[in-house]
């Protein structure tokens, strides 16, 4: 799918584009345990957005393998989590299409991490890009008022 590089200043838009067209395909069935956070984090979603939980992930998953090519803080599995379990884990179904899957399996196996956990950081650093759109616009909204 061509995408210009105007489509965005930060380029956003243009990464989730070359991900959003993966969304027709085959639907993989996976069965996870994420922590308490990421869990809330998904049902927030459905709640708010009207999100089912797969398509919530599916979009945690594109914005977090999206920024790969730039990474900020925060994009890689921190190292001291390696060897820990999700806290007061929740298991959660969902159905994810199968090459979106594979793509964060991959990397997961790059980061030396299980797709299991890469998944439950994606939805955390989904979580903390999206509320620091929300406070950019907050701070561009009060000073537009002053």
């Amino acid at each position: 799918m061509p995408v210009r590089s105007s489509d965005a200043p930060d380029g956003r838009a243009q990464r989730e584009s070359r991900l959003a067209g993966r969304d027709i395909g085959v639907k993989r069935s996976v069965t996870v345990t994420v922590g308490a956070i990421a869990s809330k984090i998904l049902a927030v979603e459905m709640t708010i957005r009207g999100h089912t939980t797969s398509a919530s992930a599916e979009r945690a998953i594109r914005v977090y393998l999206n920024d790969r090519k730039s990474p900020g803080p925060g994009w890689a599995y921190p190292s001291f989590l390696r060897g820990r379990k999700p806290v007061d884990g929740v298991e959660v179904h969902l159905d994810l299409d199968s090459d979106l899957w594979q793509a964060l399996s991959q990397e997961a196996v790059s980061q030396e991490v299980t797709a299991q956990q890469l998944l439950e950081h994606a939805v955390l650093y989904f979580a903390a890009e999206d509320n620091a759109g929300r406070v950019t616009e907050r701070i561009l909204e009060d000073i537009e008022e002053d």
